[in-house]
């Protein structure tokens, strides 16, 4: 991901409004591509590597780097007793390089989840970013009028000529760079063969760790109404009325339920 140090675009330290087409301009300077061409980039970023590619690849590797491995896999010895009190010295032996070449050969066994984690995860960071795209060069064009729930819910407030904060600006576009900065990286990393060699991911290895599917991937929507997940980086952070109103809310919970448990013991 690019550096982004704002200072450079804002003379003024203060939150002052600026021009709306200066978001536009300063997205433009950062990525170095005019905004249409960062958004025909995005939605072209897509992941083009087979299921079929990768398996043909992982089997040639596995011939090339590993054949008397390979070999042993393809034709194992006839299966001998597998009772531990009953098994011999040969057997031990046997069961033992059996056990070590799974290990050795898991790397070029291909898990079929792994290519469905790199699509939903470029999926939704590449929604995510084109609506982003959508909502800044809709701001700089001063063509909201389909956009003001949207600019509503994240408390982006405009002035009557359409001017936006600075603050504003630096929230929208932080977030829109990261998703553009993580979906290239996913895309890339998912059509890199390579990388099949060593990044497995499967369900059973999940459940195991104690993750769900959900936990694994970046949250679908731009924004999350909550003071203990304002850190999320692809996500708009809440604005200062935002986090005083979700801090009100709670201190106003923390009272009802304060004054329910009282009431129980009167």
């Amino acid at each position: 991901m690019p550096y982004l140090n704002f200072d450079s675009y804002f003379k003024n330290t203060n939150n002052q409004y600026y021009d709306s087409k200066y978001l536009i301009t300063i997205l433009e300077n950062i990525l170095e591509s005019k905004i249409d061409e960062i958004k025909k980039k995005v939605t072209n970023a897509q992941i083009m590597v087979s299921e079929e590619q990768i398996v043909e690849y992982l089997g040639k590797k596995f011939a090339e780097e590993e054949p008397e491995l390979k070999k042993r896999i393809e034709s194992p010895k006839p299966r001998r007793n597998r009772n531990l009190i009953e098994m011999n010295y040969v057997d031990i032996l046997d069961s033992t390089q059996e056990f070590v070449d799974s290990l050795n050969a898991s790397k070029y066994y291909f898990e079929p989840y792994t290519l469905k984690y790199f699509r939903v995860y470029s999926s939704i960071v590449r929604k995510k970013a084109l609506l982003l795209l959508n909502i800044i060069e809709k701001i700089g064009n001063r063509d909201c009028e389909s956009i003001q729930n949207l600019l509503s819910d994240l408390d982006i407030k405009l002035d009557e000529k359409g001017n936006i904060l600075k603050e504003d600006i630096i929230r929208l576009i932080t977030p829109t760079i990261y998703n553009i900065s993580v979906l290239k990286e996913k895309v890339t990393q998912a059509n890199n063969l390579s990388t099949y060699l060593s990044f497995k991911m499967s369900k059973d290895y999940l459940y195991k760790e104690g993750w769900s599917e959900g936990e694994i991937y970046p949250t679908e929507s731009i924004q999350t109404k909550s003071l203990y997940h304002n850190h999320l980086k692809g996500n708009v952070p809440l604005s200062d009325n935002q986090k005083a109103e979700l801090q009100e809310q709670e201190n106003r919970n923390i009272e009802n339920n304060t004054k329910f448990i009282l009431d129980m013991f009167d």
